[in-house]
């Protein structure tokens, strides 16, 4: 053995260096160098590695809660426009572009509630999938609203729908200009809860076609979610059965909640903005004695007014009914954190609960 080594194997003993040293002095090979920077990572380091969410871009708030309940952390969540702010007139501002531009997945109402969407999607040049939570609902005719029975309409000896009062078919028109701006259709289908239902199937399905590898997880959620809206459902017609059949007729501030009326139980008097969009102007004077009069007539006592309107026009018209205003209604947004409507379980619950409380006083 040399010299060399003797001493070294001396200093091992003593704990002095390491084998590794020993090694090197005879020319025993050391162990393998640490990859390069240029190699591929191992299986080990991959697992530390962090897949990229799904983005995702939800166009006002009721969605964006429908979609949080479903997808939970798996996505990242955009929504265009918040809590309290009325979609139906919503203009984009130029980081909306680049919000749509960055989406993968567009959850949507659709039957043109957010009329400005198509422009704003085609500015931004998104590729992002589109999906109109609306599918797979029978959609409530717009006509239905302005229908031959609202505010006193008959029909004349031609055959023509006009007003009683006015004698002619002003309404007929109002509603084929409205028909024109906001679709042939009533968007506002959330209003039933079994509709809500169908939104959420429809959500689940687009982020396990988009997502496949959480698709369970997706599915789960929506399960777990859809029972809680089958018992939100019983709640409300729970809660109906609490008002007496007569009083079951509503006015509110613009046409919300047909769907909410029919599937419910009530019957739609009118609304004093008249169309589909809370940011109306105000009525003529010719509309609103209409409408004061079917009030009077209907028996009518109590006006609701919406979190998304101004309550000018409704406080108004309670003066001239002589009838009362009702509690704020959560119709087209949900409200802020911490307030009564802050997710879409706690809004339906809360309006059941205030036209119920109103409407039997």
């Amino acid at each position: 053995m040399c010299l060399r080594s003797i001493r070294l194997m001396r200093l091992l003993s003593e704990g002095v260096i390491f084998a590794a040293l020993l090694a090197s002095a005879c020319g025993v090979p050391s162990e393998q160098p640490a990859p390069s920077p240029t190699e591929k990572p191992s299986a080990a380091d991959a697992i530390n590695v962090q897949p990229q969410k799904l983005k995702v871009l939800a166009t006002f708030s009721i969605i964006a809660d429908f979609v949080q309940n479903v997808a939970g952390d798996k996505v990242e969540l955009v929504t265009l426009v918040g809590p309290g702010t009325d979609s139906h007139d919503y203009e984009p501002t130029p980081s909306d572009v680049t919000k749509v531009a960055d989406a993968q997945l567009i959850f949507e109402n659709g039957l043109m509630f957010e009329s400005w969407l198509d422009r704003l999607y085609e500015a931004s040049g998104s590729r992002a999938k589109r999906v109109a939570l609306s599918e797979g609902i029978d959609p409530r005719p717009f006509s239905k609203a302005h229908g031959a029975d609202e505010h006193g309409h008959e029909q004349d000896a031609d055959g023509k729908e006009g007003s009683k009062e006015a004698g002619h078919s002003h309404d007929e028109e109002k509603a084929g200009e409205h028909a024109h701006e906001h679709g042939e259709f009533d968007p506002h289908v959330w209003q039933d809860v079994r509709n809500a239902i169908q939104m959420v199937r429809n959500i689940a399905q687009a982020l396990s076609e988009a997502d496949p590898a959480n698709a369970s997880f997706y599915a789960a959620n929506a399960a777990a979610y859809i029972a809680q809206l089958e018992a939100l459902d019983k709640e409300i017609v729970s809660l109906v059965e609490q008002i007496p059949e007569a009083r079951r007729k509503l006015v509110t501030s613009h046409e919300a909640l047909g769907y909410f009326a029919d599937r419910y139980g009530f019957e739609m008097i009118g609304a004093v903005l008249g169309t589909m969009s809370a940011m109306a102007s105000e009525p003529s004077a010719q509309d609103f004695a209409n409408l004061a009069e079917a009030v009077k007539a209907e028996g009518v006592d109590v006006v609701f007014l919406e979190n998304v309107t101004n309550p000018q026009a409704v406080e108004r018209l309670a003066r001239e009914a002589g009838v009362r205003v009702g509690p704020s209604l959560f119709t087209d947004a949900l409200s802020a954190p911490g307030e009564p409507g802050a997710t879409y379980i706690d809004m339906m619950r809360y309006n059941a609960r205030a036209i119920r409380d109103a409407l039997t006083q």
